[in-house]
Formats: structure tokens, C-alpha cells, sequence
């Protein structure tokens, strides 16, 4: 091979993107504190805008759970998805002054630790948020975080292993409300980008072992607010941090006054 064409392809793999490399055992455990902590993440649930001055939204929504593998290693851990395929989260938002054409809200959501199937999470959350709403067409910005401590069966079936997660994210969201007259119901199809960061620590209990992890991505949202009544609140929503989860997510609330 002659030395022009060796320098030619030594520059061409030089440019080329390096393989990836392979997955430790210590990746797949940071891999799993971070989709845990993912799912725990505080997603819109609503378009920008949604609230008027003074109303408040009083929701449940209904997280789902997708299939985790708990491979590490040579060894399965025990994932939320061994333990549920759903939970739910209480959640209270409330619509606060802004200047003509414009709205603002603030909210919190909280989960108390009560064990369900050898599990809990003790959760606080809080969100706010502010957007240009010239009707129909409505773009926002929502901040968010949360603390969260989860106890859970996760090396062992006998232990009670736990996961510290602290979390922030703020994102950029548009919609389009429209009304369907004949039915009473108001339609607000949207969606957002934006970036997560979130710092897990995961404790064995039955050896002290201490793993933490520290992950920031994009964090990806669409969905489609349904009002009947102007009470009535329905959300449905799929929820996707690249490479490392997407599942989609459910709220049923009511708006007053």
C-alpha cells in the first residue's frame, strides 16, 4: 500500500466515529439508578397556558411502567417493573396573575411512602411555569424538581435496598387549543423538548455498597388535553429521555373555579 493512500485511510478512520465501547457492569448499574429515577421524573401532564388566573387543577396521574431489564453483569436485579406496571401521583396546580396574554402557574405533587408489594417512594415535587397564550396558538416554559427516597427489594428479595434521587428539568412547549362545540369539550393537542439532570445514590442495606450516578439528557414530550364541561380534565401523554426510557403517561383531574 503506497503512503498516500495509508495517509488517506489513517485520515479517514481518524474521522470516523469511534465504537462504542462495551457496557461494564458498573454502566448497567448507573444505567438502571438513572431509569428509575427517570420514571419518577415530573412531566408536563398539560399544554402551556392551561390555567387562568386563580384556578386551580386538582390531579391524579397514572405513571406507567415499561419492562426494565435487570441484567448487571452476570446477575438480574429486581427493577419496578418486577414490583408494578403503574403507580399514581397525586398532583395540585394552580393558575396565577400575568400580564394580558400571558399565563403562569405554579404546582407541587407529592407521594407518601406507603408499601405497596415490599415498596415505596416518598416524593416531593414542585413545577411553574410561564407562557404566550395569543388563543389558539400557545407556547411556554416549564421548570421542575423534585426529591425523591424509594425503598425497594432490588439485589435481593429479603433486602430492602434504597435509591436517593434528586432532579431537575426545564423545557420549551407549544399547543394548539381548539373546541369541539357540539360535545362541550376542549382539545389541546402539544408538545415539548427540553433537558433533565438528576443525581441518584442507590445504598445496599445488606452491605452498605454505595452506587451514585449522574446523568443529564433531553427529555421529549407530546400529548393531548381533553376539558369536558370546562371541569373535567383528561391527559394522556407519551414521555421519551433518548436512550435511556420512554413510556407514556396518564392524568385525571378537575379544574375550579
Amino acid at each position: 500500500m503506497s503512503g498516500p493512500v495509508r495517509l488517506a485511510l489513517a485520515m479517514v478512520l481518524a474521522a470516523a466515529p469511534a465504537g462504542a465501547r462495551a457496557q461494564t457492569m458498573l454502566d448497567q448499574e448507573q444505567r438502571l439508578i438513572e431509569i428509575h429515577s427517570l420514571l419518577l421524573d415530573l412531566p408536563p401532564l398539560q399544554g402551556p397556558g392551561a390555567l387562568a388566573a386563580w384556578q386551580w387543577n386538582l390531579g391524579l396521574e397514572i405513571i406507567t411502567v415499561p419492562e426494565i431489564d435487570g441484567t448487571t453483569g452476570s446477575k438480574v436485579q429486581l427493577t419496578a417493573s418486577d414490583r408494578t406496571s403503574v403507580f399514581p401521583r397525586p398532583r395540585l396546580t394552580l393558575g396565577l396573575p400575568a400580564p394580558e396574554g400571558f399565563r403562569a402557574f405554579a404546582g407541587v405533587a407529592y407521594v407518601p411512602p406507603i408499601e405497596v408489594r415490599d415498596a415505596s417512594t416518598n416524593l416531593i415535587a414542585a413545577e411553574a411555569g410561564f407562557a404566550y397564550v395569543p388563543d389558539p396558538f400557545r407556547v411556554g416554559i416549564r421548570a421542575h424538581a423534585l426529591y425523591a427516597y424509594s425503598v425497594a427489594p432490588v439485589t435481593d428479595p429479603a433486602t430492602r435496598d434504597t435509591l436517593e434521587t434528586s432532579e431537575y428539568g426545564v423545557e420549551l412547549s407549544a399547543a394548539w387549543a381548539f373546541a369541539v362545540e357540539s360535545a362541550g369539550l376542549d382539545v389541546v393537542p402539544y408538545a415539548g423538548a427540553g433537558i433533565v439532570g438528576l443525581h441518584g445514590r442507590f445504598r445496599v442495606t445488606s452491605d452498605g455498597y454505595v452506587l451514585e450516578s449522574d446523568y443529564t439528557g433531553a427529555s421529549l414530550n407530546a400529548g393531548v388535553r381533553l376539558v369536558l364541561a370546562r371541569r373535567w380534565e383528561g391527559v394522556a401523554e407519551v414521555d421519551w429521555y433518548p436512550d435511556r426510557l420512554v413510556h407514556p403517561s396518564f392524568k385525571l383531574g378537575y379544574v375550579f373555579p
